[in-house]
């Protein structure tokens, strides 16, 4: 029985995943497709538009056969994080032999190439300090190498960390390279067969106008639960509306309690402490602290590791240590329930798919479970209006 792996945060799903499932499955001769979703906040620091479960109820619909849960630790987290979460937690399954992620370049050699290589740390750090980007810095090392990769390229960046993972955990899963059709990552036209995830969340933020661009775009599915959450109040959760938790939070540790936050160093708790005392939004802040050496995308990490605790000891242990992770089955196809008996069988690490379950957990990973329940509870005060919230194992395992 062979399975392809897919990592994924489908904010929101739409029909670019769509083909992206089916082109995996046909590339892999897999008979199966089970993604590695992330759980509340995804990778660029923000609240999910729709919660986990709805996002993996659309998954499934749309060609998935499993859905398994990144914990908010590491889908909230650079790129190197990101990845191995995924990788770890696909490989410790024991179900797929094969990996497929999307690319701008689509050159699997090219990829594997440029993942082989050890980049130059010392001069990385000195193009920072001249105030260089790290995705500038680190595009800069691959041409020293003889290698041209576009830092603006996000899902090249995650390809090339997907297959450094791969060698590290699982060298026998084979990588598959998909080249991205349609828009690019933050490209916001609609006119393209396939739309952009952020273009598309910028639709949601007005249904009265981005409706008619919405529903061309995303599964029926989809759209029908867009519209009835929206007129519900729950969608899209938005990052705007954390601003006033995110500054209490920043407020109430000060710099000692921003310094042990994850990816905080060299002093960057100092200018953020400031910050948070002088501003009254969070756009206000970032504005304050961004600088070319730190990342929009790893400040607004930061913030929100403030509001759901993730420090850099708790963190680092999900990354490092043997038992500090799980695999949390959000949702599972009806005709594919026997999935649940082989995954049973084969996982290298527990399974999780109720509360009892989560009581058996080694401690470690009790504690990144427990962080991720947090987090689905923090993510409803992102909604529009009904910002009311359940425990993460009130919902039933999701099936299609």
């Amino acid at each position: 029985m062979q399975s392809v792996g897919i990592i994924a945060e489908y904010n929101p799903f739409h029909n670019a995943h769509a083909y992206h499932i089916s082109r995996a499955l046909k590339l892999s001769g897999a008979e199966n497709a089970i993604v590695c979703m992330s759980a509340s906040f995804v990778q660029r620091g923000e609240p999910a538009c729709l919660d986990k479960f709805t996002r993996a109820r659309h998954a499934l619909s749309g060609g998935a056969d499993m859905v398994i849960e990144l914990p908010d630790l590491l889908c909230c987290a650079c790129a190197e994080r990101f990845a191995y979460g995924g990788v770890r937690l696909l490989a410790a399954t024991g179900l797929i032999d094969s990996l497929a992620f999307g690319s701008e370049c689509g050159d699997i050699e090219a990829l594997k190439a440029a993942a082989s290589v050890n980049l130059d740390k010392t001069e990385i750090k000195r193009a920072l300090s001249r105030g260089v980007s790290y995705p500038e810095a680190a595009a800069a090392a691959f041409s020293e190498q003889g290698l041209t990769f576009d830092p603006s390229a996000p899902n090249d960046i995650l390809a090339i960390e997907y297959i450094r993972q791969i060698s590290r955990l699982s060298p026998t899963i084979r990588p598959i390279a998909i080249r991205r059709e349609g828009a690019g990552y933050n490209e916001n036209a609609l006119e393209k067969e396939f739309a952009s995830a952020s273009a598309l969340r910028l639709a949601a933020a007005d249904m009265e106008k981005g409706g008619a661009a919405l529903e061309k775009h995303v599964p029926m599915q989809v759209f029908s639960d867009m519209v009835r959450l929206y007129e519900a109040g729950r969608f899209p959760a938005g990052p705007e509306r954390l601003s006033p938790a995110v500054l209490y939070a920043l407020r109430a540790l000060g710099a000692p309690g921003i310094g042990a936050l994850a990816d905080v160093s060299e002093g960057l708790e100092n200018p953020i402490s400031r910050a948070a005392l002088t501003s009254s939004t969070v756009d206000e802040l970032l504005s304050r602290v961004k600088t070319r050496r730190y990342t929009l995308a790893r400040l607004k990490r930061i913030l929100i590791y403030a509001l759901i605790g993730t420090t850099a000891e708790l963190q680092g242990r999900a990354f490092t240590e043997p038992d500090a992770l799980y695999i949390r089955v959000l949702g599972v196809k009806k005709c594919k329930l026997h999935l649940l008996s082989e995954l049973s069988k084969r996982a290298a690490l527990p399974v999780v798919i109720s509360a009892s379950d989560a009581e058996k957990l080694p401690e470690c990973a009790k504690a990144v479970l427990e962080h991720s329940r947090r987090a689905s509870l923090i993510r409803a005060l992102a909604c529009p209006r009904d910002k009311a919230c359940t425990d993460d194992f009130s919902h039933a395992l999701v099936t299609v």
